[in-house]
């Protein structure tokens, strides 16, 4: 049976955002279709219910809830004509409204609360529910449980200001997250990061419970990862050395962020340099279809025919960076 949600995303890059919970549901075969989009809020139709361990995978989505009523915009008295008591179990809950066109939120949440039994108790500050209404174009009633939270506030944990080792350029754990998310892999799955720096991308991999493979070639990069990892009680295969040491590993994609300015080290071989023998050495190793999904400063360093680009994301740094987030295929 057919289920709808909505997402409300954060608002650092709705666009990523959103494709990141595409590609998961996609690769988690709940054949996702997007029916509503209003940048930060959104509403997917999948083929069945959403495993709470998937839903814990989203690292841009702030929250996501199932739908009771989804249909076209009418005022809020009109809704609940229509609609049988909302049953919630023995939950405890709270109305909380999103967006209205609406004046009066009490009045839309007292409404909606007379379509709850009396039984149930209302917790304002942490309830076990949620019960949200939206209303735009489409007036929406969703349900959100407690029980089925992303990961967009926790992965905040991984922040580098939180690791015992760290980089001041190491990439945003909610990126890595996504990235991660985009390479369509899944539990049990191996993602090889052949920059793999102080580890931020492989702490997102290894808490999805995906294998997870570093490489880098400096051996102060490879012992930063293992305190990190061992930090937050994770593990992946480390090794010490240049991108050639993927050619020994098998793997179901590459997520990575390679060396791109002055600050980093490609032991005075370039970054065009390095890009260009990189991509061609990924090609080798990689089956068709197996995605690439990288970090980088200038998408024209990347550029090449084995490889078809699926989607192409900017993300804002400061006034001098924007990386670019990539996601490639192996033709």
């Amino acid at each position: 049976m057919k289920e709808k949600y909505l997402l409300e995303l954060g608002g650092e890059n709705t666009e990523l955002a959103k494709h990141e919970a595409l590609e998961l549901f996609k690769t988690e075969k709940y054949s996702p279709k997007l029916i509503l989009d209003k940048k930060n809020t959104i509403v997917i139709e999948v083929s069945k219910e959403i495993k709470k361990q998937v839903i814990r995978r989203l690292g841009m989505t702030k929250r996501i809830s199932r739908i009771i009523h989804y249909k076209q915009e009418e005022n809020i008295d009109n809704i609940l004509k229509n609609i049988p008591e909302i049953d919630i179990g023995c939950n405890s809950f709270a109305i909380r409204i999103i967006q209205k066109k609406e004046k009066s939120e009490s009045n839309i949440a007292r409404k909606l609360g007379e379509k709850i039994s009396p039984k149930n108790k209302v917790n304002l500050t942490n309830p076990d529910l949620k019960i949200l209404y939206y209303s735009n174009e489409k007036s929406i009633i969703s349900i959100w449980n407690k029980k089925n939270e992303t990961y967009y506030t926790k992965c905040l944990e991984h922040h580098v200001r939180y690791r015992p080792y760290f980089s001041p350029i190491s990439i945003h754990p909610r990126i890595a997250r996504s990235m991660v998310n985009l390479s369509n892999c899944s539990n049990g799955d191996i993602i090889i990061d052949p920059f793999c720096g102080t580890g931020g991308i492989l702490i997102e991999i290894a808490n999805m419970k995906i294998k997870a493979i570093g490489i880098d070639i400096l051996n102060k990069m490879t012992e930063y990862s293992k305190g990190n990892l061992k930090h937050y009680d994770l593990k992946a295969k480390i090794i010490k050395g240049d991108i050639e040491k993927l050619g020994n590993s098998n793997f179901d994609a590459i997520v990575t962020d390679p060396p791109y300015g002055i600050s980093t080290t490609t032991k005075g071989e370039g970054v065009e340099k390095l890009m260009k023998r990189s991509l061609e050495l990924f090609a080798k190793k990689m089956a068709t279809k197996q995605r690439l999904v990288m970090a980088v400063s200038n998408p024209k360093l990347v550029q090449n025919k084995n490889y078809t680009t699926i989607h192409q994301f900017e993300w804002y740094i400061h006034k001098s960076l924007t990386r670019y987030i990539l996601v490639m295929e192996k033709n």
